[in-house]
């Protein structure tokens, strides 16, 4: 089993953080099948020569927590149809940074697929996929959240996250 914990700044305060990152999954990605999401790297950033991206669809579930005090944080799970593809369980949680911004962390476990020659891969290869994989999903929520909280804060809508 891999572990991963990977983490990008946001220009949002923390306050607001995973409410715009719950918008992701709910308002950003409408237009796609409710509970499927496509997983997009870039291989070069695994460390693979070349201009090569590979997208797979996973099914996705999350599920809002509530932790102490303001703390909330998403819980994630995503399960291929492909079998080449790992099963992810973890969270996305927020901390509070200088200057209102925050950073947002993707932390959890994947199941290596193929038992011990897949553990073998992931010491390899297959957990810079992973890594270069979160950091592109994480990315593509930095994006969402960054221009959604930006039109809420001009609008004045940024008061209060809503529950």
């Amino acid at each position: 089993m891999g572990t991963l914990r990977e983490h990008v700044d946001v220009k949002c305060p923390c306050y607001f953080l995973i409410h715009h990152a719950e918008r992701y999954f709910t308002i950003h990605r409408r237009d796609q099948t409710p509970g499927t999401f496509s997983l997009t790297i870039d291989m070069r950033k695994a460390g693979l020569p070349g201009k090569v991206q590979a997208r797979h669809d996973v099914r996705m579930r999350y599920e809002i927590s509530e932790g102490a005090g303001d703390q909330r944080s998403i819980e994630l799970t995503w399960d291929p149809d492909d079998r080449f593809v790992p099963r992810f369980t973890g969270a996305l949680s927020g901390e509070i940074l200088e200057g209102g911004k925050s950073r947002l962390t993707l932390a959890g476990k994947y199941d290596a697929p193929f038992g011990p020659v897949g553990a073998i891969f992931d010491a390899i290869l297959g957990h810079r996929i992973a890594v270069a994989t979160a950091d592109a999903f994480l990315q593509d929520i930095k994006q969402f959240i960054e221009s959604d909280y930006q039109m809420a804060a001009s609008t004045s809508l940024a008061s209060s996250p809503k529950e």
